[in-house]
């Protein structure tokens, strides 16, 4: 099968003629502009830096004919969002120092800093590096975060699953030393030896971004079939402990191209531990090869297996590997648990998951709030830090001496406890959107408090206050916040309105359905209130509101 015929895009070029990432990028960092290069924009991607500009001004900066206000964004990669305090501390004094005094958690356990200006990227990096971090790999056309349910984390009896997420971190990084020369070192490596990159990149890397993740068998909170590839623990009759392995899935679509959709995972095969390298190898070779490098908007995973059909692509796979694969397993999941509240560990520590609200942990005017109470956690107990994929934090390994410290050290500063979240508050997701993120239509984080009040009230008003509803909101298509597979899903389609899908499954299984277009914020009240009417008085007992939709309205 050969690659897709056409033009290549103008970022295959660049990524070409990079020098394995390089390109410009020295010399656009040391320049007195504000912002960088086209060129330069796109390889610092790979850097896990993105190019942006503060929107909120940008009308009226050129209306006065004034520079726009350029920022960039800056992603920590943190493998299973596993941290230790003085981590978390040199991410907390980063915000202030670089960035905008926020610390934002994204839903693949990494975390993002926005309103850093040009001349804070290489002290940033500097810094992230002197704590065993960084934002290199965190974007680009490379293997991303790899994502890790906490589950498996603090509880994990597997030592060998425990490190899972940082292995495949090292093992699949691109080798190149391009990030450790203009940002960190500042200056190129003495050796005069050439890169020598991973067979799977080869030069122009993979045709798009590639994501793994980890789940539980129990539940799943890291929606394993929204993913490239993903890993669920098991134990064959034969072989052993390893992974059932699910394979291109993916949620962003592209209003322009009608030819773009969201597409759950497919169950791939079985493998060891010992056998994971090799088969992520051939996934990502069959993915550099056969993926669309002539349409960035089609060039991800999910739509080789779309277009070829599951029984070819899993040939080529097998072509690339050696030999054939075993048998898939059929995978049934449970509701997706969102860690929050007191939980007991297995070693006899205990963990307490907080709810940070879109991710964005930041403190009030008065100077308390959830970045203050972490900031002295980290300075006074012994303790860790795990980022979920629902933008929430875990404080783990807490010993039952300290339980009282964390909780007064929290009351002092006015972070809420789980009991005091609204059903609908709890699990709401949203991605940055406006005024940072390029790509957004419409707001999302800045919207989301009024829309779970909104949802909230219209619960309420049919005897549903008592029920949980996933609801996901982002600004644009591409799906950061995955309100693809939501039971509400509210995505972004012009400055004031959203399209309205529904009927995603609480297990992550299921796609949600387009049920209305362009509705504006103040309107989904009345679109929602008769289903919700419905669902109280025809609801099965128990039943999830996404189960409910899919049942009744689904033909």
């Amino acid at each position: 099968m050969a690659n897709v015929e056409g033009t290549q895009t103008a970022e295959e070029e660049i990524k070409r003629a990079s020098d394995f990432l390089r390109g410009d990028l020295s010399a656009d960092i040391e320049n007195a502009e504000p912002n960088m290069a086209s060129t330069s924009e796109h390889l610092l991607k790979f850097h896990g830096i993105y190019a942006q500009d503060n929107r909120d001004v940008r009308r009226e900066r050129s209306l006065a004919g004034e520079t726009l206000d350029y920022i960039f964004m800056v992603r920590v990669a943190i493998p299973g969002g596993k941290l230790n305090p003085d981590q978390w501390l040199a991410l907390d004094q980063v915000a202030s120092d670089l960035a905008d005094g926020t610390i934002r958690l994204t839903t693949r356990q990494a975390v993002q800093f926005h309103g850093v200006v040009k001349k804070g990227l290489r002290p940033m990096a500097f810094e992230l590096d002197a704590h065993l971090m960084t934002s290199f790999g965190a974007c680009g056309d490379v293997v991303r975060n790899t994502v890790m349910c906490p589950d498996l984390l603090a509880n994990g009896a597997n030592a060998r699953l425990v490190v899972m997420a940082d292995h495949i971190a090292r093992t699949f990084k691109p080798t190149t030393r391009a990030h450790w020369e203009i940002f960190v070192n500042g200056e190129k490596s003495a050796s005069s030896e050439p890169d020598n990159e991973h067979d799977f990149y080869g030069t122009t890397y993979l045709p798009r971004k590639f994501k793994i993740a980890i789940a539980s068998p129990h539940e799943n909170c890291v929606d394993i079939l929204a993913q490239d590839l993903g890993l669920i623990p098991a134990t064959h009759n034969e072989l052993g402990e390893g992974f059932n392995v699910v394979v291109a899935g993916g949620l962003g679509r592209s209003y322009a191209q009608p030819d773009t959709f969201a597409r759950l995972a497919d169950p791939l095969t079985f493998v060891t531990y010992a056998e994971v390298d090799d088969l992520i190898r051939a996934v990502l070779a069959t993915f550099r090869d056969l993926g669309d490098r002539t349409n960035r908007r089609r060039a991800r995973m999910k739509y080789i297996a779309a277009d070829v059909g599951v029984d070819q692509f899993r040939r080529e796979i097998e072509a690339r590997l050696g030999h054939e694969l075993r048998a898939p397993h059929a995978l049934k999941f449970g509701a997706a648990d969102d860690h929050l509240g007191w939980s007991n560990l297995s070693d006899g520590s205990a963990q307490l998951g907080i709810r940070v609200g879109a991710g964005r942990v930041s403190d009030r005017p008065d100077g308390k709030g959830l970045r203050t109470a972490l900031r002295v956690i980290a300075q006074t107990l012994p303790v860790n830090f795990i980022i979920t994929a629902q933008q929430d934090i875990l404080i783990t390994s807490i010993s039952p001496n300290d339980r009282g410290s964390v909780e007064s050290i929290l009351a002092r500063n006015a972070v809420r406890g789980v009991e005091e979240l609204g059903n609908v508050e709890r699990s709401a997701l949203a991605c940055p959107a406006l005024p940072t993120c390029s790509q957004a239509l419409g707001e999302a984080e800045r919207k989301l408090p009024d829309v779970v009040a909104l949802v909230q009230t219209q619960l309420d008003a049919n005897g549903l206050s008592k029920r949980r509803l996933q609801l996901r909101m982002t600004g644009c298509p591409n799906g950061c916040a995955r309100p693809a597979v939501a039971e509400v899903g509210i995505v972004g389609k012009t400055k004031n309105t959203y399209d309205l899908y529904l009927g995603g499954g609480p297990r992550g299984d299921r796609l949600a359905s387009l049920y209305r277009e362009k509705v504006k914020i103040d309107d989904l009240p009345s679109v929602l209130e008769p289903l919700f009417e419905r669902w109280k008085n025809e609801g099965l007992e128990g039943e999830a509101f996404g189960d409910f939709f899919n049942r009744v309205e689904t033909p």
